[in-house]
């Protein structure tokens, strides 16, 4: 599938961008799974959790004005609370975290792979989406994506 494909698909399934990561940051939310969220105008936050709020908010009918107050204010584990249009990306991670030895044992050669919409490697896709500085960070980011 390319990528005007995935991006068929997904404003198939979810109406737009925005709905894919609000299901995103509702799935998170019943499982209590942690995550990496990166925002477009600053640092990302590391695995953190989104508070059961928004999940239990759905699983008692709130309805679409609930849900978008819930997804303009989404309390996360670090204590700070972001609205969903800061968001860029929203990437799970392993329950369990990793150790350092996991994290040193990820192949990092697939983020040579093209995987971007215009021929963007994925190394270059975390660089950009984690604000890396220096590739001592993209190799850390790099390694819990392609871990998780």
């Amino acid at each position: 599938m390319d990528n005007k494909q995935l991006m068929e698909e997904i404003t198939e399934q979810f109406g737009s961008r925005t709905g894919l990561l609000g299901y995103g940051l509702i799935m998170l939310s019943l499982t209590g799974q942690p995550c990496d969220i990166t925002f477009y105008n600053r640092k990302p936050l590391i695995n953190v959790t989104i508070d059961q709020q928004v999940a239990l908010a759905i699983m008692y009918g709130a309805g679409p004005r609930k849900l978008a107050e819930l997804l303009s204010n989404v309390k996360l584990s670090s204590g700070e609370v972001v609205n969903i249009g800061q968001i860029w990306t929203v990437n799970p991670m392993p329950k369990e975290g990793f150790t350092d030895e996991e994290l040193a044992s990820v192949d990092l050669a697939r983020g040579e792979e093209k995987v971007g919409p215009n021929g963007e490697t994925l190394r270059k896709m975390i660089s950009d989406t984690y604000h890396c500085e220096n590739e001592e960070e993209e190799n850390y980011y790099l390694g819990r994506f392609i871990g998780s």
